[in-house]
Order: C-alpha cells, then structure tokens, then sequence
C-alpha cells in the first residue's frame, strides 16, 4: 500500500480520536469471507450488505433487484426501454435514446457529509439503479470509515463498463465534481474515471415545471408529477449527521434510513426519465405551459417539427398566446404567411398574453405586412401598436420600462415610407 497517497486521501475528513480508533480497528482484515467485519457483521448481513476488499481493505457493497414490470409511483420500470424506438423519430434532443441501449444507463446518486466541494466534504454513500434483462437492479456502495477509501472507489469502478452512461439529477454540477474530488485522493491506487456520457434530469424538470412547482427538489417532482409518495421517510438533509453518528458507533442501524432514501432517489430516476420522454415525445397529454417550454426547447434545437407539435398542443385550449407567437414564427420560415398572420391575430386575442408579449405579436405583424404583404398602411398601424403597448406596459408597472429603439424606428421607417410614395403619386 502507498503510505504517502493513504496519509493524503484521510485529508479533509471531520473525524475524533475515537474515530480514527475505530478505523484503524477494522480496517486490516486477516483474510476475506463474505461476512461483514466488525462488532455489528450480522447487522450489516440482515441489511444486505457484504464487503468488497481491496488490499487489506473493505468497503460494504449492497445489490438488490426489482422486477421490472415493478409500479413505482405512477409509473412502470419498463416503459423506459419500450421508449427507446420513440426516440428514433426526435433523434438529437438531450435526452435522445436512439442512440443508447437502455441497459447501459447508470442512474447514479450520492450521499455526503455536506454540500460543498471542498476536500472536507466526503462521499460515504454512492450507486445507482440499472436495467438488466427482466430486473432492475440497485447497487449501494458504502464507506465504513475513512481508511476505507481506496476500497470504496475500487468497488464502484470495477462494477460497470466504461461506456455507460449516467443518469442524475443536478449529477452535473454536484455529484460528478465531488466524485472527481475524492477520487483525486485515491487516484494512484485505484482504476482512472471513466468519461461518462450524462443525462442530468433537473435541467430537463426546471424547463416544463419551475414556474408551476414551487421547487424542482427530487422530493417535489416526485409527488407532484411521479405519483412517488415517501411515507416515514428519513430526509436526505439528514444523511451528514447520521453518518458522523454511524462513525462514533459503528452500528449500521442509524444509517438503515438512509440507504432507503438514496434507493429510492435512484429508482425514481429511472421513471423520471420516462416521464419527460412521454412529454417530449408527445405520447400523453400534457399542460399548455409544459408543452409550450418543451416547443422552446425543441425550437432551440433548431427541430422545428417537433416544436411545431409542441405549440399545436398549447392551443389546443387557446391557452397559450406565446405558442401562438412561436409557432407563428415557425410558419413563417415555412412561407406560410397567411397561417402566420393568423397565428399572431389569434395571440392578440387571448387575455393572458401580457404587454411585451402583445408588442413582440404587432412588431411581427408589422414586418409580415411591410415585407411580405407589401401593405405599409397596416405595417405602420401595427408598428405603432407595437410602441403603444411598450409603453403602456411600462405605465403599469411604474417604471421606466425597457426601451427598445428598434420599435420606434421601424414606425418612423414606416412614416417615412409612406410619405415618400404619396409626395411621388
């Protein structure tokens, strides 16, 4: 063993005395057996646990397996893989499929002793959900103690492919980093990180649902969208104190809580990413809102098609003025004019469209009747609609408002325009 990379990897770590004694007392194995070590080895056998040992050290590594037919919340396990041929027809989106085998996805959570990324934050508890054949199967692999390290990495990358992929939620910018960070400590002793492909759901959430929910928390998403009830749950935000408990007394029913916690975050993810792909892919009814930011995402995507779909949707109840703004646009890339001026009138007759909204639907009437319609009159009239709004709107709201000079010129253009044509007539 590397004594200087070991002496390295303990930097970082909140631990006492009786801490590191306890440790140092479990943590030299004389040889391997398929019991857990220590005072509480049947505790950790009843759990499910048993430890995976790398070089006179262990980590405790728990598997379990769904069928996948297996209801959670709302949801089956198995409408996620049937899935996979409806993403032939949307092929280029973020969350696309088509191109990946459902059984390759890891959908991967951790557990810390806190939410910085600093060296003194420490996963003690990482794994993931996965597809295989007719099971759904969760691996758990937890960090005994902090001598346990290099046992807890080898165990976690020896247990997978380098190509699959991971599926998180805000895995991207919090969990991914911290794994790099501890595994920079034990990086000599230990295989290399693969470089995952990553599908991170919250993003995907925060786009259909952050002004309707009054958080994207996993939590929140789950109940209000995935039928997921947690009933006597123990909170995530619980999952620090309980570990430094679990290392003052070694007794692994003070942690039981959270790895149902952490099991369920990874199961949930697995129907999350069913349900944003039944929305995109327009396969079950959704809200005007929600359709209308996944047209948004599409069009983004310069997937005009797909966001066309999108916007139709958001009309169908003639909800949604800023579908009919979008798609509007959309029809006029396609030179379908009249659809287009259509589309903007409809938008204008809809209450809820707000004040920019109105200004943005007579500025494009102006340029379809001055460019395409070759009618100035009209251009000028909705141009200057376009400025009345802007400034009424700015008069509501008691505020100097946003100035947009390119409003006010295109009605002076207008003027101009039309002057000129009657002084030559």
């Amino acid at each position: 063993m590397n004594l200087k990379g070991k002496l390295n990897r303990m930097k970082g770590y909140i631990k006492t005395e009786e801490t590191e004694e306890r440790g140092r007392a479990v943590a030299r194995p004389e040889k391997d057996h398929d019991a857990s070590p220590g005072r509480h080895g049947d505790r950790w056998k009843e759990l499910g646990f048993k430890p995976h040992w790398f070089e006179g050290e262990y980590s405790l590594v728990r598997r379990k397996s769904y069928p996948l037919d297996y209801r959670h919340g709302s949801r089956r396990f198995s409408e996620l893989p049937e899935l996979k041929k409806s993403w032939d027809q949307a092929s280029g989106h973020p969350l696309d499929l088509s191109e990946t085998d459902p059984e390759s996805l890891l959908f991967f959570d951790t557990e810390t002793t806190g939410l910085s990324s600093g060296a003194g934050t420490t996963i003690f508890l990482m794994g993931y959900s996965r597809i295989r054949g007719n099971e759904v199967e969760v691996i758990q692999h937890f960090l005994p103690g902090p001598a346990e390290e290099a046992a807890f990495f080898h165990g976690f990358l020896t247990d997978f492919n380098p190509d699959h992929s991971l599926v998180s939620y805000n895995g991207k910018a919090f969990d991914w980093p911290h794994v790099k960070s501890r595994h920079a400590f034990v990086r000599n002793e230990v295989p290399k990180l693969p470089l995952f492909g990553h599908f991170d759901l919250l993003h995907a959430a925060r786009r259909l649902w952050k002004h309707e929910l009054p958080s994207c928390r996993l939590s929140i998403v789950e109940e209000e969208k995935l039928g997921v009830r947690r009933v006597n749950e123990t909170p995530g935000s619980l999952a620090p104190i309980l570990y430094f408990e679990y290392l003052q007394h070694q007794d692994p029913a003070e942690l039981e809580g959270i790895f149902r916690h952490h099991e369920l975050d990874v199961l949930s993810l697995i129907v999350l990413y069913a349900e944003l792909s039944s929305r995109l892919l327009v396969l079950e009814p959704s809200r005007p809102s929600e359709h209308y930011q996944m047209g948004r995402w599409f069009e983004q995507l310069k997937k005009d098609r797909h966001a066309e779909n999108h916007y139709r949707e958001a009309l169908k109840d003639q909800a949604s003025p800023e579908s009919a703004v979008r798609l509007a646009g959309i029809m006029k890339k396609r030179k379908a004019f009249t659809e287009s001026e259509e589309l903007l009138l409809a938008s204008l007759q809809i209450r809820r469209g707000g004040s920019a909204l109105r200004a943005a639907a007579y500025t494009e009437l102006a340029k379809l009747y001055e460019h395409q319609f070759k009618d100035l009159e009209k251009a000028l009239d909705y141009a200057k609609r376009a400025v009345r709004e802007v400034r009424e709107g700015a008069r509501a709201a008691r505020t100097a408002g946003k100035k947009d000079p390119s409003l006010e010129k295109r009605a002076a253009r207008l003027q101009q325009k039309l002057e000129k044509g009657a002084h030559r007539s």
